[in-house]
């Protein structure tokens, strides 16, 4: 018996980077909630945008956000895993280094940015609608951090490789989206989040199914007794999971979702 039901946001259940979200699901998770399943929206994003998109069933869902770093239920916070200060420092010259079209850094109430480009700005506030703060320079932000993040031009997955072996093991790389590099504590990870609320609910992983679509939820999938990748996932996300459904655009999790109501 299905009893926790945890999914990946951007190119699982919406478009990346927006707020296009089919309305069938909030009814869907309320029903969810009146059988006893809880719904996890595991995401990338700030706490913020989750907090947003789901505020009309916010009391019934579980946030998982910035891939693990912190997790929401309820208005409390449940679990909190934060960046050490001077291995931040670290990350974000080396992320200068590679030249990013925009630099994020998430603290717990508000995502920052000192970029000056506009354009960026409203994309972020607009598309995902975040919580966002502009500052002179991040580097001068104090703790708490929980995540660092970079969007690049091209595809994420070769910059976060290289990231991670500068990085050596001492904070959790991933790449998120097609172009997003992020970095969090070494022990935050979708995977490790998704542990945590199976333990405070009680909750095993033969009653625990997860969807997912890009490399930082692979963890959250190997958690899951049931487990699904959506058909626009990557590879080796698809190799991970228990069944390849149909893709994003054709609202595959949503059907899926309706089985269990």
């Amino acid at each position: 018996m299905i009893r926790l039901i945890a999914t990946d946001l951007d190119d699982t259940i919406l478009p990346e980077g927006t707020f296009d979200l089919n309305p069938e699901y909030y009814e869907v998770i309320r029903e969810l909630r009146r059988k006893g399943i809880l719904f996890v929206a595991s995401s990338g994003r700030h706490a913020s945008s989750i907090l947003r998109l789901f505020d009309c069933v916010k009391d019934d869902v579980v946030i998982l956000a910035g891939n693990g770093s912190l997790v929401l239920y309820q208005g409390k916070v449940i679990d909190s895993r934060e960046l050490d200060h001077a291995l931040y420092l670290e990350v974000l010259e080396e992320m200068r280094k590679a030249g990013p079209s925009l630099i994020l850094t998430d603290h717990p109430e508000c995502v920052w940015t000192d970029t000056d480009r506009e354009d960026m700005i409203h994309w972020i506030r607009d598309g995902y609608r975040v919580r966002l703060g502009q500052c002179e320079d991040i580097a001068k932000l104090p703790s708490p951090i929980l995540k660092v993040a970079m969007l690049l031009e091209e595809d994420a997955v070769q910059e976060a490789s290289v990231m991670r072996a500068r990085i050596a093991g001492r904070a959790n790389v991933m790449a998120a989206g097609a172009r997003w590099v992020d970095v969090v504590a070494n022990d935050a990870d979708k995977g490790t989040a998704l542990s945590k609320i199976q333990a405070i609910f009680g909750i095993s992983r033969e009653e625990t199914a997860a969807f997912g679509d890009n490399g930082n939820d692979i963890g959250m999938l190997e958690l899951a007794g049931t487990s699904y990748a959506v058909e626009n996932a990557r590879p080796q996300v698809k190799a991970v999971a228990g069944e390849v459904i149909g893709p994003m655009q054709e609202d595959a999790v949503l059907k899926i979702l309706k089985r269990w109501v």
